[in-house]
């Protein structure tokens, strides 16, 4: 009996043992390897907004780490491309404009959009550069996420256009109304320019970008918007074009070609360029001083406002921003400049990063985007809230309610297709700032030859 109960005793005792090295192991965690998801941008404030919702994302996330990496615009790409050619997994998600789309598009997995709220996000904003038209398989790509609003529109001065005096005297005289957001052409704007300049009233007329670096590819498709989108000729039915060709083609493919003729060699293109001459009339001369992103602000305070991006008013000073209410461009649309996020295909956490932009564009996050960071949301949900928070101040309102008005039709886009940056925009911008500044005064002349120069870029 003795020897049976030491043996049960053993037994007892090994049991014991290995519950208890059971229950240490269950309670034993090795430290976790903490997953980081690197983001590569530009600076400024749309990487500080993506660091915070990263910061956010990470405290719900334990174990994940969101690290955003910056650099200057003018050497992002070229520090991503670097990169993304050499297959490299340093980033798992990708910065991109509109107009670098086609750039990275060949490095970038094609998202599952099933896992995005897609109805929430203003389409317009994700067409023209997250969703590219793939020129081979003539199929439509979805390779980034929309992540702000940015509209290229109109901005004026309140104490310009809510000054009852003025707005009398300019309707006795043109028999127009002067509130901006009731302008219907582009032939108002120029009436006001000559109202306000021949009275003495501003020095400049509403300020538009002239520069023939870049500036011009924006300016010219925001005038002629308004003139392609009323000429079924051209856009057979396609206010916006064909998908990155956008208004600068035809909205169709002729028999026997793999790309539409440009649209701007016409009677539309000939009025819109025309027009544009003569808002610039109202400006410094080209020859002398461009007007560009960077300086348009030095010459804010002298004109009535300006037509500009939206990301431009954060380099107004306060005084200035305080005195600017928004509007859609004249006829009710917009021009897209709207910033992207992709994943790309190197990255060894492709479902974590695309978590994250899912998290990124969420109401909740978007409102912070506009509340903390003055980015004007993507998602619809979050604009609806804004605008009806009565905390916000009215004027911020009325911009929120523009931009939303404006980025729901903003169809007035220049080509992202391949050849858009090393090919169509120089060719385009040198050919109208000659005409800008006089050095070829045949208009069409000049659209002639630079359409004939973007046929051959694309044959």
């Amino acid at each position: 009996m003795k020897a049976i109960s030491l043996k049960i005793v053993g037994v007892v005792i090994v049991v014991i043992i290995v519950i208890a090295i059971g229950v240490f192991l269950a309670s034993y965690h090795p430290k976790s390897k903490t997953v980081t998801l690197t983001v590569v941008t530009f600076s400024g404030q749309s990487a500080k907004f993506i660091q915070y919702a990263g910061n956010l994302f990470s405290s719900q996330h334990p174990g994940v780490k969101v690290v955003v990496e910056s650099y200057p615009f003018s050497d992002y790409i070229e520090k991503e491309l670097t990169s993304l050619e050499a297959h490299s997994s340093q980033y798992d998600i990708i910065g991109f404009t509109s107009t670098s789309a086609q750039r990275v598009a060949p490095y970038l997995i094609s998202l599952n959009s099933s896992l995005f709220n897609m109805s929430d996000i203003i389409g317009p904003q994700e067409a023209f550069g997250g969703i590219i038209y793939n020129t081979t398989t003539h199929q439509n790509v979805t390779i980034g996420i929309a992540y702000e609003t940015a509209v290229y529109l109109l901005a004026y001065r309140t104490n310009i256009f809510e000054n009852s005096t003025l707005l009398n005297e300019f309707m006795n005289e043109y028999h127009i109304n002067f509130t901006p957001t009731t302008w219907q052409n582009w032939t108002v704007v120029l009436d006001v320019d000559h109202f306000l300049t021949s009275h003495n009233i501003t020095k400049y007329g509403f300020i538009i970008d002239d520069h023939v670096a870049h500036g011009i590819i924006d300016a010219f498709p925001a005038v002629y918007g308004w003139y392609y989108s009323r000429n079924s000729s051209l856009n057979h039915g396609l206010s916006g074009g064909l998908p990155g060709f956008n208004i600068m083609f035809e909205g169709y493919i002729p028999s026997g070609l793999t790309y539409p003729l440009p649209s701007f060699n016409s009677t539309s293109g000939i009025e819109a360029l025309e027009t544009y001459k003569d808002l610039i009339s109202y400006e410094v001369n080209p020859s002398q001083l461009q007007i560009c992103y960077g300086n348009f602000q030095e010459f804010y305070p002298n004109a009535p406002g300006a037509f500009i991006f939206t990301t431009q008013l954060s380099s107004l000073n306060s005084s200035e921003l305080n005195n600017t209410a928004l509007a859609p461009l004249p006829g009710g649309y917009a021009e897209t400049g709207t910033d992207f996020l992709g994943v790309s295909k190197y990255s060894l956490h492709v479902s974590l990063a695309e978590e994250f932009l899912k998290f990124l564009v969420s109401p909740e996050v978007q409102v912070q985007a506009f509340m903390k960071f003055n980015k004007f949301p993507i998602s619809k949900t979050a604009f609806s809230e804004l605008i009806s928070n009565s905390s916000i101040s009215p004027l911020y309102r009325q911009w929120l309610r523009e931009v939303y008005i404006s980025a729901s039709s903003a169809y007035a886009n220049p080509p992202n297709i391949p050849q858009t940056y090393p090919q169509l925009i120089p060719s385009f911008n040198s050919a109208i700032f000659k005409y800008l500044t006089g050095q070829n005064t045949n208009a069409t002349s000049v659209l002639n030859q630079a359409a004939q120069q973007w046929i051959s870029a694309l044959k």
